[in-house]
């Protein structure tokens, strides 16, 4: 496996690189941020599901992801990952439902090391809430019942690229407000390292995911 840590880029950077790399088909694992803070938008979503004021008002950029999902609200904290296996790739299940948990065993995995109770829910698709993060559906990595990590997947056959994120701090009032839901819907729904008591610098985030992501995926080679 490849190992690229690009740091903090802006919103068209960060996704033009991932869909260069799908079409590229090489095996990847990709952890990086974004910065400015920014909106992604799920491939079949459009602006209109943005309150735009809002995120003009807070300088977020808004870009549209390849992988599908509902929008989330990507702040300076949080780390982002972006997996890319061959279809053929040793172990990966041909399904969805088997393939998300295949790649987000990576997070699960991460998640225990810094001693959190991670599971993967897999839920049936019964939900269209703009908001990718309180979505009753698909593979997701939770802590008590609650989402740190969601994921979404793009296929373009001889490939697969999963995109997810790891919540560091949960923003609920500009979530709210970006995507017109509910504080309390999302406080239900989402935690976050912060919440559950993880403190730990980005620098050891980033490191226990390539650990995770090592031990659920094969040994990986860090590329400059």
């Amino acid at each position: 496996m490849r190992l690229l840590l690009d740091g903090h880029l802006d919103a068209h950077a960060n996704m033009a690189r991932d869909e260069a790399l799908l079409a590229e088909g090489v095996p990847t694992v990709r952890l990086y941020g974004w910065r400015p803070a920014a909106v992604s938008l799920g491939r079949s979503q459009t602006e209109a599901d943005v309150d735009l004021d809002a995120a003009r008002a807070w300088g977020l950029g808004v870009v549209r992801r390849a992988t599908g999902g509902g929008a989330i609200l990507h702040n300076e904290s949080e780390v982002t990952y972006a997996v890319v296996l061959p279809l053929d790739h040793p172990g990966l299940p041909r399904d969805i439902t088997g393939s998300f948990a295949f790649v987000s065993e990576g997070i699960v995995r991460a998640l225990r090391h810094l001693g959190l109770p991670a599971e993967i829910e897999s839920v049936p698709d019964n939900t269209r809430e703009t908001l990718c993060y309180v979505r009753r559906q698909g593979t997701n990595v939770v802590v008590n019942g609650r989402k740190v990590s969601g994921g979404a997947q793009r296929r373009d056959g001889r490939a697969l690229l999963q995109h997810g994120t790891v919540i560091v701090e949960r923003d609920e009032a500009r979530m709210a407000r970006l995507f017109r839901t509910d504080e309390a819907q999302i406080r239900a729904r989402v935690t976050s390292l912060g919440e559950e008591g993880v403190r730990v610098p980005r620098e050891k985030l980033v490191e226990t995911l390539v650990r995770g992501f090592g031990e659920a995926l094969g040994a990986m080679e860090r590329e400059e």
